[in-house]
């Protein structure tokens, strides 16, 4: 154990603490960031589909406003994972 000025340190694992929350935001917070794993990598095949392949700006455009959707859904788990 470490201690700096007066205060103790544990590591959790040491004092039978789990690494894996189980509680609801903890599970509401990991399928938000699957989410945001899945439209982050629409929205950038989709923008770049739109530039490489069709110079199309419409795709563009679409893979635009996805990868906007996926960061909304990143700050809404990051609101989470701050309430707490």
């Amino acid at each position: 154990m470490e201690q700096e000025e007066g205060i103790e340190i544990r590591h959790r694992r040491r004092y039978g603490q789990s690494d894996v929350p189980h509680d609801t935001v903890f599970k509401i917070r990991q399928i938000l960031n699957w989410a945001f794993i899945i439209v982050g990598i629409c929205g950038a095949l989709l923008y770049s589909y739109g530039v490489w392949y069709r110079s199309n700006t419409r795709f563009e455009m679409m893979g635009v406003v996805v990868v906007i959707i996926a960061v909304v859904i990143k700050m809404s788990e990051c609101m989470l994972r701050l309430k707490k």
